[in-house]
This record gives C-alpha cells, structure tokens and sequence, in this order.
C-alpha cells in the first residue's frame, strides 16, 4: 500500500469514527431529554399503586385524567328484576307461648289476668331458648306479632329463623302488650320464631302470624305540584321527572368529597355506569363549579348543608324570638318576623335587643347560602336541597334544642331563601328522622330518611322505615332514601312494595372494592333495569 493509500484510509477511519461519536451524542441528548418524563410518569405510577395497595377511603381511587378518558368502561347486560309469586291469602296462625319448644329457667306462670291459653310463659333471661313453629300456608307479607308483658323496662329481640328481624322495648309494668312487625315477607313452608334476650326478663303469652295488607295498598301516584308556587320551569320539569318515575324505578345517587368526583368515576370504572345524583356539600372545595359541569352533563344535582357555627355554646332556643302560644297550641307567633328582615333591619333589631346576636348570626349564615345558590339558579339548575337534615337525632345543633325550634328554623331558612331571596330552583327534602320534627308539609317536597347498618347486615329494602315514612305523611310526599350504608336491593324493593325514590350513598368506606364480595350487588343495583342512572337522564331539560 502506498502511502498515499494510507493517508486515505486514514482519513476514512478517522470520519467513521468523529460520525459513530457524533451519532452516540445525538443518542445521549435524546435519552436525556426524555429521562426525567419518564422518572416522573414511574414515580407517580408507584405512589398510586403504594395508596391504592389497601384503600380504606376512596380517597386513594383517584383517576387520572388520561386514565379517565382512555380506559373503557365495562359493560354489563341489563339486570332484570326477579320477583317471587306472590299469593295473597287472609290467615292467622296463633301458637301459645307455654305449647312452645321452650329450655332454660322458663316456666309457666297464670299469675297475670289478661293472658291467652293456659298460661304464659315467665322470667325469661339471658341463655333461655324459645321456639315457636308455623307452616306458612302462602307465600306473601306477613305481621308477625307478639304479646308480652314485664314489670320493668325491658327490650329484647324477635327472630325468624335464627335471623334478628328486630327489637323491641316493654314499658308496661300490668298488662300484656301487642308488639307487631309489620309487613315480613315469609314464603310458603315452615317458619320458626324465638326470642333472644338482651336487657331485662319478660313475659311471654304467645306468637301471632298474620297476613299483612298495608304495604299491597300504598300509593305512588302524587302531584308534580311543588311547595313553591313560583318554582323555575326547570326545577318543575325535575319534579315532574321524580313523580314520574316514582314507584316504578329508582334513581341512583352518589355522595361526593369533592369537586375532583372520585367517586363517580370509581363507580363508572366499576360498573359502566354513572349515579344519575351527584350529591355534594354546598361549601365542599368548588361545589357550585363541579355541580355546574355535572348538570351540563346531564346529571342531577343535591345538595346538603353542613351547616357550622363558631360559637361552641350556641343554642338555637336562645336565637328564636319572643313569641306566644295560641290555646290549642298548634302553632307559635313570633314578635318578629326574622325571614323577611332586611341588613338594615337586621342591625336596627339587634340594637334594640329586639333580635339576639344568635339570631343575626343565623340569618346572615342563610344570606351567604342563597349568594352560592344564586350562582345555580342563574344558570337554571334545579337542586334537591336537603338542609337541617337528621334533626330527630339531636346530634346536630339545628336538632339538639327540640322541635319548636327547629320548626321555627325551617320556617326561616324556607322563607328567607325562597321569598326574601327569591330562590326559586330548590326541590325541598325534608329528613327531620323524627315524626315530632315534622314542619309545613306546604314548605317541603320530599320526605327522607338516612338509615345505616352494621356491615354484616343485608341492607335489603327497608320497608320498616319506608312504611313509617308514608304513613308520617299520610302518603302525600316522594319517599326517599337521602343517605345510606349500602345501596338497597332492587328485587326486595319491589317484592315488598318499598319502592324510594332515589337513594344516597355516602363514600369512603362505604363504597365497595373491586374485589369486595359486595360489587357484585352493587353491579347488579346500577346494571338493574329498574335504576336510572346519568345516561338516563339526559333529556330532562329538554
């Protein structure tokens, strides 16, 4: 090779080579530049599974935006409702507590005057067993009624089949007493009943299973008319949505922690569908924003009204008004008018001691509610407002003074937001829990209940408290069920003719896993023929 070939190839070797080290640069800035994307996407990634690893609160199901828009739903076929034959007979089956299979320190006893049979059965205590046998001629509702008697306060609880149905607390120190549990659905074949002790002895005279009727008779069939005769169309076209629906399917509802709807979309990815109510808090993180965009999507918006005072030694007796009784004592006069006062009145009357400094706190609290409504009924949605909630209860202050006071509230609140304020998109629910609670039934649209069971309890259809709801309103009111533990079963809801409206269920843990044994029923609840859900509420506005 001649050294001008030399220098050729050289020259060769050498460009190869400042190209393979320029092409290996070109490799490391691109790595480079991606790196840290792709850290971050990793990091995020290990933080999500580490907080979802084991999810006590739904706070740790959170969906990311990506994950939202390209991760496809499930989707399942529709439900459909299995209801049993129902065969209504008239019956009634007696069997005497002394003819019972019956253990323990039991004994007869014909001690007392108004027992039935040969005797009764007396001292009943803790480990005694009881056991009274019925062949069901048919299967349908029953009442299932005991007669009891005991000479101090005593409460124990009534069986079927091993199962508790429920408790029930005696009083009467003389005389026997009929304790009835209305409306249990038995199917035909053999029954046994018991009772189990937990406070205090009894007396025991017999078992009675009878056919029910009661619940075969209610009525859904109300008026679309709401307690606010200056209602918005739209909040009427909501109603009238409710009622024609009411008694023939139930609308779904979700409790939300906030604006970022993780919730929703946990149940979305879990059973293809989204809750038709998006229920929130009115001073939730950006409530009025997140209900906006919610109803633009076709959903319904609730709303509740954790409504908190500063003052720890407030009392809601010491805001109210002077005011007399009339004779008959059905109804209260104020000397002042507090729902209609304006800010300049409000100032003026406190000056005066006309009007207490709670009182002015009050109404300056509901002013700065309606200013967050307002923003909602300017862009006409309609809410189901369900405030001062769960006041039989007395746990809250708007409770806790008893049920002229909260009256005396409700009055305020419904006459401020809807006369002074003139709101007029608000769907009014009333959960007062307690008969006593109960205010104007020209002041509220629906009636309420929140109910929460131990875990290991079938939630079911709770036809105990749907029945005790109706006849509270003597059945002129939608029945609904505002807040629960678990979402209730759509079959037992129709078997026993317990048919709420909508229903509520509160989040965290009370929403289930993926892999928990009750996502299957909270599958079937949403894929259900007879749930409406926010693809079937589109078109209500229309």
């Amino acid at each position: 090779m001649t050294g001008k070939n030399k220098k050729r190839l050289l020259c060769c070797m050498i460009a190869v080579l400042i190209i393979l080290i320029l092409f290996s640069f070109f490799l490391i800035f691109k790595k480079t530049r991606s790196q840290p994307e792709t850290e971050s996407v990793a990091e995020t990634e290990l933080e999500t599974v580490q907080e979802n690893a084991i999810p006590e609160t739904l706070d740790s199901l959170d969906f990311t935006e990506s994950e939202k828009s390209t991760e496809p739903a499930p989707e399942y076929p529709a439900v459909m409702l299995e209801l049993p034959e129902i065969n209504r007979q008239d019956s009634l089956m007696i069997v005497e507590a002394e003819l019972t299979n019956y253990t323990g320190s039991l004994q007869v006893e014909t001690l007392r005057e108004d027992y039935s049979g040969s005797g009764y059965l007396s001292a009943f205590q803790d480990g005694d067993s009881i056991r009274a046998a019925f062949m069901i001629p048919a299967s349908q509702h029953y009442d299932i009624t005991i007669s009891v008697c005991a000479d101090s306060p005593a409460t124990n609880a009534l069986l079927l089949n091993q199962q508790k149905i429920g408790e029930f607390t005696i009083t009467e120190q003389e005389h026997f007493v009929r304790v009835t549990f209305p409306g249990i659905y038995l199917p035909a074949g053999q029954a046994d009943l018991s009772i189990q002790a937990i406070d205090g002895n009894i007396s025991l005279d017999y078992f009675e299973i009878s056919n029910h009727t009661e619940l075969y008779a209610l009525s859904y069939q109300k008026q679309d008319a709401l307690s606010d005769p200056q209602a918005s169309e739209n909040t009427q076209k909501l109603m009238h949505y409710l009622q024609q629906n009411y008694g023939k399917k139930i609308i779904s509802g979700q409790y939300v922690t906030s604006e970022q709807n993780t919730e929703l979309d946990f149940i979305y990815h879990l059973t293809g569908k989204y809750p038709a109510i998006r229920f929130c808090d009115l001073y939730a993180n950006q409530s009025i924003s997140a209900c906006e965009k919610w109803a633009s999507d076709g959903g319904i918006v609730g709303m509740i009204w954790q409504w908190n005072v500063e003052d720890s030694d407030f009392s809601l007796a010491d805001a109210m008004p002077s005011g007399s009784i009339d004779e008959d004592g059905t109804s209260v006069h104020y000397q002042i008018d507090a729902a209609m006062l304006t800010e300049a009145e409000i100032s003026r009357n406190l000056e005066n001691n006309a009007i207490s400094e709670s009182c002015a706190m009050i109404l300056r609290d509901i002013d700065k509610a309606a200013n967050a409504l307002k923003l909602l009924a300017e862009k006409e949605i309609p809410v189901l407002w369900r405030p001062l909630h769960e006041a039989g209860g007395g746990w809250f202050w708007w409770g806790a003074d008893g049920a002229q006071a909260y009256r005396w509230l409700w009055d305020v609140l419904y006459r401020r937001l809807t006369e002074y304020h003139g709101l007029h998109n608000l769907i009014w629910i009333w959960n007062g829990q307690n008969e006593n609670y109960l205010v104007n039934e020209n002041q509220y649209d629906i009636a309420s209940i929140d109910i929460y069971l131990d875990p290991e309890q079938d939630f079911g259809s709770r036809y105990e408290q749907f029945l005790a709801l109706y006849r509270m309103t003597k059945g002129r009111k939608i029945l609904a069920l505002s807040e629960c533990s678990a979402v209730p079963n759509i079959n037992f809801m129709f078997r026993d003719h317990a048919i709420w409206s909508f229903s509520g269920l509160w989040y965290g843990d009370y929403l289930p896993t993926e892999n928990d044994t009750g996502s299957q029923e909270f599958i079937n609840f949403y894929c259900s023929e007879k749930t409406i859900t926010r693809s079937d509420t589109q078109k209500i506005f229309e």
